[in-house]
C-alpha cells in the first residue's frame, strides 16, 4: 500500500455529523471550485469517553465549515483521547486539484487556433503587375502556413472553439473516483503491540467521487500585417468562457469491522469522516459551481520566410503567449510563454480535374513559466472551542503556491487538397508532448485490491477490489494526439469561412472527444 499521501482534494477535516443534503458552497473563482466542493457544514460533536462504542453527545455543539479525513493524531492512551475532535488533526492535501488546474492550463496553452495567415494571398507580377495568388490552397486551419501574408497586407481572422470536457485520464469526470491509499501513521499503538516501542496503527485507505462539469469555449481575433514580403507579425487576442461545477460524495474508508491484530493492524478509529462519531461513510458531502467569462491571453507571433520556391516554402518564427487573462477563472494560464517554431509548405503541380495536394508540416517548443494553476491550493487554518477544547481545522480563504507549467513539444503534419481555387479540404495530426523538462502533476490509475468496506463488530464483510485515480504529488510527461478534418471556403472576394473538427485521439490528462472550430478570415491589400 502506498504510504504518507492523502489524495482527496480535501482541505479541512470532517470532524462533525452527516447532514442530510450536500451543501452548495460558493467558490472565490472558478479554480478553486473543485476545493470548495468538499466543504460541508455539519455539526461537531464531543462524545462521552466511557468508550468507543458510546457516543453520547454533549452541550455547546456548534456548526463549523470542514472537509474530509480526519487523522488520529493523539496519544496511544485511553478512548478518551481517541473520542475527542480535538486529538484529530486536518488530512489536507490538494494533488489532485493541482493536477486538474494545470491540464486545464494545458487546455488553454495547447488549444490549436485557427493560422493567423490569409486564405488567400496574392503577389504582385514583377513582369506584368497583376496580383496573383501564391499557391492553389486556401491554406491550412491548425497547422501554420509557411507563406507570409506580403508587405502592407493586412489580415483578420475570427474563430470559435467550445471545448467539453468529458474524462481525465481515461475516467468518466462525471464520476471521478479518487483514492486515498492509507498507511499514514496515526498517534494510536496498533492493537497487539507494546505500550512502550509499539507499531503505531496505520490510516485505512479511503476514497470519494467527484461529478465534475469542465467546459472552455475561446474566441479569437488574430490581426497579421505584413512587414515586408518575407515576413509578418500577427497579434492574437481572445474571450474566454470558463465554467466548473463539482460535487463531491460517497466517501468511503475501507475498514471492515476495525478489528485487526497484531503489531502494525489498523483500528477503525485511526481516521474517520467525523472524529468522535466514527463515521466511516459520508454519502453527501458538498457541491460548488462557477463560470466565468473575460479576457484571455494575449499571443503575439513573428514570422519570417527562410526559404521559398515553387513547391516549396520554409519558416520560422515565435509565439509569446502573455498572460493577460485572469488564470484564477481559467480564462489565461497565469504565465509567459515562448514558443520558436519552423513550417513547411509543399505543393504539388495540378493533378487531373485540376486538384491540388499541399503537404504541410510544422514543430515548435514552448516553455512556459511559473502560475497559480501549476500550484497547491491550500485552506486557511483556524480553530474553535467546543466545551473550553480547541478543535483545529482549515477555511476560507485558500492560499495558493505557484509552480512552473509544463512545457510542450509540439508537432503538426497533414495535408491541404484543393479542388479549385473556392475549396480546400485538411486533414491534420497533432501532437503534443508535454512534461519532457517540467512535468505534469501525476494523476494515474489506482487499485485498492481486498479492501473491506465498513461493517459491523460481528460481520465479516466481502473484500473488494476498488479502481480510482491516485495522486502522489510527483511529475510525469505524456503525449496528446488529435486529428483535425477540415474544410475552407471562398465565399466571394478574399472572405473565407472555415469549418473544423478537432478529434482526440488518446486519453491522456483532460479530454473532449470533439471539438467544432467555426471561423471567418478577410484579407485587406
Amino acid at each position: 500500500m502506498r504510504t504518507n499521501t492523502v489524495v482527496l482534494t480535501l482541505p479541512i477535516c470532517l470532524i462533525a455529523s452527516m447532514s442530510v443534503e450536500a451543501q452548495n458552497n460558493q467558490a472565490s473563482n472558478v479554480s478553486q471550485v473543485i476545493m470548495t466542493s468538499t466543504l460541508t457544514t455539519r455539526q461537531i460533536t464531543t462524545v462521552n469517553a466511557a468508550g468507543i462504542a458510546t457516543f453520547t453527545p454533549t452541550t455547546g455543539n456548534t456548526t463549523l465549515p470542514v472537509s474530509l479525513l480526519g487523522v488520529y493524531t493523539g496519544g496511544s492512551g485511553g478512548n478518551g483521547n481517541i473520542n475527542n475532535p480535538g486529538t484529530y488533526t486536518t488530512a489536507n492535501t490538494s494533488a489532485l486539484v493541482s493536477a486538474f488546474n494545470t491540464n486545464i492550463a494545458l487546455a488553454l496553452s495547447v488549444t490549436p487556433v485557427e493560422s493567423p495567415t490569409s486564405g488567400v494571398i496574392l503577389r504582385k507580377d514583377p513582369i506584368t503587375g497583376a496580383e496573383l495568388p501564391v499557391s492553389s490552397t486556401l491554406g491550412p486551419i491548425f497547422t501554420k502556413r509557411a507563406e507570409t501574408i506580403g508587405k502592407g497586407k493586412f489580415y483578420i481572422g475570427l474563430t470559435h472553439q467550445s471545448y467539453h470536457f468529458t474524462s481525465f485520464n481515461g475516467q468518466n469526470l462525471n464520476g471521478t473516483t479518487v483514492v486515498y491509499g492509507g498507511g499514514d501513521t496515526s498517534g494510536l499503538t496498533a492493537q497487539g503491540a507494546a505500550a512502550s516501542g509499539g507499531n503505531a496503527a496505520k490510516t485505512l485507505p479511503a476514497t470519494l467521487n467527484l461529478g465534475l462539469d469542465v467546459r472552455l469555449s475561446q474566441d479569437v481575433a488574430f490581426l497579421t500585417y505584413g512587414i515586408t514580403n518575407r515576413f509578418d507579425v500577427s497579434v492574437g487576442l481572445s474571450m474566454v468562457h470558463s465554467s466548473v461545477a463539482s460535487t463531491a460524495y460517497n466517501g468511503i474508508i475501507y475498514s471492515g469491522t476495525g478489528l485487526g491484530n497484531g503489531p502494525g493492524s489498523n483500528c477503525w478509529c485511526v481516521n474517520t469522516f467525523t472524529p468522535g462519531s466514527f463515521s466511516l461513510t459520508a454519502p453527501t458531502i458538498g457541491s460548488a459551481s462557477m463560470g466565468k467569462t473575460g479576457f484571455g491571453d494575449t499571443i503575439v507571433r513573428a514570422k519570417g520566410l527562410i526559404y521559398e520556391k515553387a513547391n516549396v516554402v520554409v519558416a520560422a518564427g515565435v509565439d509569446l503567449r502573455l498572460p493577460s487573462g485572469d488564470a484564477g477563472n481559467f480564462l489565461g494560464t497565469g504565465a509567459t510563454s515562448v514558443k520558436p517554431f519552423m513550417a513547411v509548405s509543399l505543393y504539388t503541380n495540378p493533378l487531373p480535374h485540376g486538384i491540388v495536394l499541399a503537404p504541410h508540416f510544422d514543430i515548435g517548443y514552448q516553455y512556459s513559466g511559473s502560475s497559480v494553476l501549476a500550484g497547491l491550493q491550500q485552506g486557511t487554518p483556524a480553530s474553535a472551542t467546543l466545551n473550553g477544547q480547541s478543535v483545529n481545522y482549515l477555511t476560507y480563504p485558500f492560499q495558493t503556491t505557484s509552480g512552473k507549467l509544463p512545457d510542450i513539444f509540439s508537432w503538426a503534419a497533414g495535408t491541404e487538397v484543393a479542388l479549385n481555387r473556392y475549396n480546400t479540404v485538411l486533414v491534420d495530426f497533432l501532437g503534443n508532448e508535454i512534461g519532457l523538462v517540467n512535468g505534469v502533476p501525476s494523476v494515474s490509475p489506482f487499485t485498492l485490491n481486498n479492501v473491506v468496506p465498513p461493517t459491523s463488530a460481528g460481520s465479516a464483510g466481502a473484500p473488494v477490489t476498488v479502481k480510482g485515480l491516485f495522486a502522489d504529488g510527483s511529475r510525469t510527461s505524456f503525449g496528446q494526439y488529435s486529428g483535425a478534418f477540415g474544410y475552407k471556403v471562398r465565399i466571394k472576394g478574399n472572405l473565407v469561412a472555415t469549418f473544423q473538427a478537432l478529434v482526440r485521439f488518446d486519453h491522456n490528462g483532460l479530454r473532449a472527444g470533439f471539438t467544432p472550430l467555426y471561423g471567418l478570415g478577410y484579407s485587406f491589400e
